[in-house]
């Protein structure tokens, strides 16, 4: 099959997030679990103005491909089924503390081409697992209603392409592929979700050193971003950013970190 072109997605708002259970905890293992998961994401979806086009429930993780207009819509719905299911998960297993390692972790979708690779690649999550040999085999994934119901088809020619893509050998390689690139673009709108999570402004940012550094690291570590790239979005002198990065890297940080 050929590679298809790379549309631009022309300002409609597409994100891959996954969730994981701290420590690696099984925090979906069962199934009630995993219904429970599942009715709280498509639940919340009219309330916080978000549209789910893709998922998958793993033991202890799961994956969202999300449409979304607005950052602080994406974080509040976020934040509503994680907390919502948390208190569940407690309750359920008697216990008290942290469920989630973070607050979800986000990869921007950048084309027509990488929203078509997500999706895919977030419904075989199972077949690479070995729970099953197919993605429509498995049970807590939307391989077989995404073809039904899904408004977002048009990105695949047919069904049958559909079908076909799933089954590409090369698939994971191009979506990592993609997942490694990060586009100006992209780099700006991964600042502006730094700048609305911690409510401050550009001015503010590039005169407080501490955030300046945090974000920073983040660029690096989460999005492999170039210091080049860093110096045009944050107007910072690419010579200061590369102070800034000489100091110790905290470890595990993200952009959604709670603390």
């Amino acid at each position: 099959m050929p590679r298809l072109a790379r549309k631009s997605l022309e300002g409609i708002r597409y994100v891959h997030v996954t969730t994981h259970g701290i420590a690696e905890e099984f925090i979906y293992e069962k199934t009630n679990e995993k219904e429970k998961i599942r009715k709280l994401i498509f639940d919340n979806q009219e309330k916080f103005n978000i549209n789910v086009i893709a998922h998958c429930i793993m033991d202890n993780h799961l994956h969202l491909i999300i449409k979304f207009k607005e950052t602080k819509d994406l974080s509040n719905y976020m934040h509503k089924v994680n907390t919502s299911y948390a208190i569940y998960y407690n309750k359920e297993h008697n216990r008290h503390g942290y469920v989630y390692k973070n607050r979800f972790y986000s990869q921007i979708i950048k084309n027509e081409n990488h929203l078509r690779n997500a999706i895919i690649y977030v419904h075989n999550n199972p077949v690479k697992a070995k729970i099953c040999s197919k993605p429509n085999e498995y049970e807590f994934n939307s391989y077989m209603s995404f073809w039904k119901e899904n408004k977002e088809m048009n990105i695949f020619a047919s069904k049958k392409q559909y079908e076909e893509m799933h089954y590409k050998n090369d698939v994971q390689l191009e979506y990592l592929s993609d997942f490694e690139k990060v586009s100006n673009e992209d780099a700006r709108l991964i600042l502006m979700e730094y700048l609305d999570k911690k409510h401050i402004t550009i001015e503010e940012l590039q005169k407080d050193k501490q955030k300046l550094y945090e974000f920073c690291n983040i660029c690096k570590i989460q999005y492999k971003i170039s210091n080049r790239n860093l110096e045009k979005i944050t107007k910072v002198n690419r010579e200061k950013i590369r102070r800034i990065l000489m100091k110790s890297v905290p470890k595990g940080t993200s952009l959604f970190d709670t603390k």
